[in-house]
Parts: C-alpha cells; structure tokens; sequence
C-alpha cells in the first residue's frame, strides 16, 4: 500500500544535498521541534525543514493522515515512514547517524531515557503552565491545572529542584557529555529566562536557588545549534514578554 501523500508546506530547503534527507515539520516556537533542530544541526545531519503551524496545519485532514498525531515535530522519510514525537524522532535519528548525543552504552541510553519518560510529566509542565497560556489560545487550559503545575515548578521537590538533584552528581543530565536529554530540557527552561520570555520572573520564580541548574544553562548555551535552533525565539521573544506580562496581571 502507497504511504499518504506528503502534504505541501512552506520549507526551509537545503538545497540539492538535501534530496534524499528526511523532512522535518517544525515549527521552532515550539520547544519540541526547537530540540530536534538543535540535535540534527549539533550533529550535522542534513534534514529538511518545513515550516508549519502548530494548531492549524497539524489539524487538517491531509497531515493526520499521515499519522494520527496532529503535531510537530514530525519526520517523514523518503520511503513514507512517518514518525512524531521528539524524543522519538531524536533516538530514531541517533541510531541511524549514530549520534555522539545518543551514545551506544546501554547504561547513558537508559538514563536518557529515564529523563524522556519523566519529562512528560514534569519538565514539559513549565512550557504548560507558562508558555502555553500566553502563545496557544487554541488550547484551552484549565486555569486549576496550570495553577498546580506552577505550583509544581519551584519547592524543595519541585522540578527545577530534581534537576538539580540530577546535576548534583555529573556535569550533563546524563553523564560526563551532552546528550538528548539535556537539549530537550533546556528548550523548556530556557525559554524562560529574562534573556527570551522572562516567564519565570514574570511569575516570581528565582533560579538563584538552583546553582547547577544556572551552570548547565550556561553550559548548554556553549553547544554548536543553540542559535540557530533559537533564532526564531529570540525574534520573537519581546513581543512574548511583553503579552505575557499582561496576562500576568490579570492573574
């Protein structure tokens, strides 16, 4: 059976070395395909980027054909595989190109993905319950659940306090090098500091109390792919600021 048809977007092309690379759809506001972009440019693996919208183009009937997951990112191959999700698509690219963030030891990968499986549901809550209100009116939150998520952010067992702990004992999420791991976190957290949305001081939160945390950003910042892949934000970034701070005091 013939896969669906690629749907038509705007795209970023590479040019003619990029014939055979996988389409990536992307839209890099969003901190999930932000990661794979950073990932694949830190590594030198040629994809083609196509430009979407989150929210519209990932709801018509001609994308989720191609797979029920009407989200970005999303990597589809020459041969019509299809894949979503970024943690997902990151390992599959990993093991392919047998990238230095998903090293081959066993033990790093399962720590890799200890981290993906508790990002889900805790680091991915930051981008939920700060920078979802503000750039996604087309999800409607309810007000209680990003209440408690915010709640869940800061406290001698919130998130950024776990990933301190996680710091504590290496210089990366997982291990002595850079992986995966640390560059879906950082696309969470990042996004939040003065330098782009300044989320957490707009919601009183300190990250003076996380020292290794404040280190690790910086440290992440140094990577080949941190400003290409946070291009977009950085345009956009006062104009966030600014519309989050107003919905801020209406809280």
């Amino acid at each position: 059976q013939a896969p669906p048809s690629t749907p038509r977007f705007r795209s970023s092309g590479l040019g003619a070395s990029a014939a055979m690379a996988p389409k990536i759809y992307t839209m890099l506001i969003s901190q999930p395909a932000r990661a794979v972009s950073w990932a694949c440019t830190y590594e030198g693996t040629v994809v083609e980027e196509v430009q979407i919208m989150p929210g519209k183009d990932t709801q018509t009937e001609e994308y989720r054909a191609q797979n029920p997951i009407g989200a970005v990112p999303r990597l589809v191959e020459e041969d019509g595989f299809v894949l979503n999700e970024s943690h997902a698509i990151m390992c599959y690219l990993g093991d392919k190109f047998k990238w230095k963030l998903y090293p081959e030891d066993a033990k790093v990968r399962a720590r890799i993905h200890q981290y993906m499986n508790w990002h889900h549901s805790n680091t991915r809550r930051i981008t939920i319950a700060l920078f979802a209100p503000v750039m996604r009116p087309d999800m409607p939150l309810p007000k209680e659940m990003c209440d408690a998520y915010r709640k869940e952010i800061t406290g001698s067992r919130g998130i950024l306090s776990t990933i301190e702990r996680f710091l504590s004992s290496s210089t990366w999420l997982c291990g002595e090098r850079p992986t995966i791991a640390d560059l879906s976190c950082y696309c969470e957290i990042g996004q939040c500091l003065d330098k782009y949305t300044g989320l957490f001081g707009i919601h009183g939160i300190d990250l003076s109390a996380y020292p290794k945390l404040q280190q690790w950003l910086g440290e992440c910042e140094k990577l080949d792919g941190y400003e290409k892949s946070h291009a977009l934000l950085t345009k956009m970034a006062p104009g966030i600021k600014s519309k989050a701070s107003k919905l801020a005091a209406k809280l």
